[in-house]
């Protein structure tokens, strides 16, 4: 089993500056609000409940929705963890050892057994109005518990996998380096609109969807990721979020018509049938 980006906990976070995506203010939601000087604690319970074995854990970039997870999952599955420098620093200070790590910068196309994966570098989204920029290497020095405050970007990375007859395109952030996937194939691509209920970023970069999915060749399949509030606990209603998908989900049909668009639902698995001929 390999895991991208593992983060079931949704804490319910503070905006960490002025322009920067934080909180909605749920009135059903009791929960504590975490700042950058609170502790990132995993919800354990939610882990236990949906993931119960993984073999590998590839992780896109270093902020808290995407890696403070990890590596609780890590140490109770025993899973290999892939990913940058700030990811791998990360996973040692909670006691993974160096051999369930491998430390990549993008570039690297390594096989497994029964699947590959290609390491492909990539940047981050235009939060803040196209402002953001983190350039920060979490050290090995960092100590736990973790703070919302030592965690950075650390570089991002995608990743293509092949298994079972399938390419998957995985984006953990709602940008792309055009060059590093020209001539690709995937018959399924992972991006979305990312962070939909804080604002607009995504438009921030040019003509970013139709862009996407025609240097990739059309899809046969798009899941959106990154798409919902992923701030609040699971059974507040998303409604308002999938509606917001329908702008993103028409430019990809604008340009590839006959591409299968799949909104996913919480922890309900997407069959996929076996391609050929990729």
């Amino acid at each position: 089993m390999i895991l991208v980006d593992p983060y079931l906990s949704r804490i319910r976070a503070a905006a960490a500056a002025p322009g920067m995506p934080g909180a909605s203010q749920e009135a059903s939601d009791e929960r504590p609000l975490i700042g950058l000087n609170d502790p990132l604690i995993p919800d354990t319970a939610v882990i236990d409940a949906h993931i119960t074995k993984a073999d590998y854990i590839l992780i896109s970039h270093s902020h808290f929705d995407h890696l403070m997870d990890g590596p609780y999952i890590a140490k109770k599955t025993g899973a290999t963890v892939i990913g940058s420098e700030s990811t791998t620093n990360v996973m040692r200070a909670h006691g993974i050892s160096g051999e369930k790590l491998i430390t990549v910068k993008g570039g690297e196309d390594y096989t497994f057994g029964d699947f590959s994966v290609r390491v492909i570098p990539s940047l981050h989204l235009a939060l803040d109005s196209k402002h953001y920029f983190d350039s920060r290497v979490i050290p090995p020095t960092i100590a736990v518990p973790l703070r919302r405050r030592d965690l950075a970007e650390g570089g991002t990375l995608a990743f293509l996998i092949r298994m079972a007859g399938h390419q998957i395109l995985v984006f953990g952030t709602n940008n792309f380096i055009e060059n590093e996937i020209a001539g690709m194939h995937p018959d399924v691509l992972i991006d979305g609109p990312d962070i939909v209920p804080f604002g607009p970023p995504k438009e921030e970069t040019y003509d970013y969807t139709r862009r996407l999915v025609r240097v990739l060749n059309c899809p046969a399949t798009t899941i959106p990721t990154h798409w919902d509030n992923f701030m609040v606990p699971y059974d507040v209603p998303q409604d308002e979020y999938v509606k917001r998908l329908e702008p993103y989900k028409q430019q990809i049909k604008s340009a590839c018509p006959k591409t299968e668009f799949i909104v996913p639902k919480y922890f309900v698995p997407i069959p996929l049938g076996r391609q050929s001929g990729r």
